[in-house]
Order: structure tokens, then C-alpha cells, then sequence
């Protein structure tokens, strides 16, 4: 068994951070093909959008990208309910909370002919603000797995402090938040890759991939 293993909490380990960014990518990277150019949970990406549509007089348009912000703000809520209402017993916390988002990303997915494209992306940017808010930290470190912003950050301010203090916990750390990003343009890579096979249906790519954290979180180990 592996030092950050004892260390940190299983829902820690690099293993799920990196299913966790590969999610991220996989989703956004369909819903930003398919959707408008929106993304399910990089929300400066709708922030952005929303002050250039809400600049050209486009109000009607600024709501397709306020509301998939506002219930991500809403989905990061529903979490905190999550976590006070359903103790870790059987299942962890975050394994409460992965079933949440795994069922919703399933349903939005089956009613998606009967909806529309902004309620398609509003409701996974609730399910994805869950995930966000149920996954803080890596091996003790803070990092995002809805977006890479931070973790580039975190590459640059690591290896620069390595060059500096030849500290090889900022090397290591800087080595793992790469891995991170890496597994962001992976699951991009993957849903691109996917969607002419599967088409509507490549979503359920992003349940395959929830299961296996869901799974991952067990531990075998005690």
C-alpha cells in the first residue's frame, strides 16, 4: 500500500481525481459540440459567453448561459444537503452524492429528444456542480475537477518552487496536477471520438465512467 493511500482518504487518491477530470472533459466537450457552444460545468466559459451575448442587446440568448450558472450554484447547494442528509454508512458521502449525479446525467440523457438544448445543459450543470463540491481535494491538495485553471496554477507555482528549494514534494505535486489536466483532454479526446458511434447516446459514456469512481471509492483495503 502506497504512503498517500494511509495518508489521505480513499475519495482522495489520484485515481479518482483523474476519472473525475476525465469526466469533466468527456461532458463539456459535448455539450460545447452539440449545445450552443455551453458548457455543462466550466461556468466561465458561460459567464463569458453570457456578458458578449448580454453586450450585443441578445438578452433572450444571455439566458441560455445564466441558467446552466445558476444551477450550478444550485447543484453545489443540493450537495451540502446530500452530505448532511445521508450519512456515510454503507456508502460514503461521495458515493451518495456520485449515484445523484450518475441517475441525473442518466435521465437527462433519456428525456434529451424531449427537452430543450438550454434545459439539457442547465440540468447537467446542477448534476455537475455536485461532483465539483463532493471532490475538494487530491492527496490532501485543493483541486478543481470541473476545470483546469487552478490545477495549471498549481504546475507553474510547483515546479518553480522545486527550482527553488529542490523540494521534491513540490516536483511530485507538480507532476500530479499534469496528470490531472492530461485526463481533461483525454475525456474531451474520448466524447469527440465517441459521439459518431454512439451519437445522443454518448453521455452514457460519462455514467460508465461515475460507475467505475462509485466502485473505486469501496475500500478493499481494510
Amino acid at each position: 500500500m502506497s504512503e498517500n493511500t494511509i495518508n489521505h482518504p480513499i475519495h482522495e487518491r489520484l485515481s479518482i481525481a483523474l476519472l473525475l477530470a476525465t469526466n469533466s472533459g468527456f461532458v463539456d466537450a459535448y455539450t460545447f459540440q452539440f449545445h450552443g457552444e455551453r458548457f455543462a460545468s466550466l461556468q466561465t466559459g458561460n459567464i463569458i459567453q453570457a456578458g458578449i451575448v448580454l453586450a450585443k442587446g441578445n438578452y433572450t440568448g444571455a439566458v441560455n448561459f445564466i441558467l446552466p450558472i445558476l444551477f450550478f450554484l444550485l447543484g453545489a447547494a443540493f450537495n451540502g444537503i446530500i452530505k448532511h442528509r445521508f450519512k456515510a454508512k454503507q456508502l460514503s458521502t461521495q458515493q451518495h452524492s456520485i449515484l445523484v449525479e450518475t441517475i441525473g446525467i442518466i435521465l437527462v440523457v433519456i428525456l434529451s429528444h424531449h427537452i430543450s438544448s438550454t434545459t439539457y445543459i442547465t440540468l447537467l450543470s446542477f448534476f455537475l456542480a455536485i461532483q465539483l463540491d463532493a471532490f475538494p481535494k487530491v492527496q490532501g491538495l485543493p483541486f478543481t475537477s470541473v476545470m483546469s485553471t487552478g490545477n495549471l496554477r498549481n504546475v507553474g507555482a510547483n515546479l518553480m518552487t522545486f527550482i527553488y528549494t529542490k523540494d521534491h514534494a513540490a516536483l511530485r505535486n507538480a507532476g500530479l496536477f499534469t496528470l490531472i489536466i492530461l485526463a481533461f483532454f483525454f475525456g474531451a479526446l474520448l466524447s469527440t471520438l465517441f459521439v459518431p458511434w454512439f451519437g445522443q447516446y454518448t453521455l452514457f459514456g460519462s455514467t460508465a465512467i461515475l460507475t467505475g469512481i462509485f466502485l473505486l471509492i469501496f475500500d478493499n483495503t481494510k
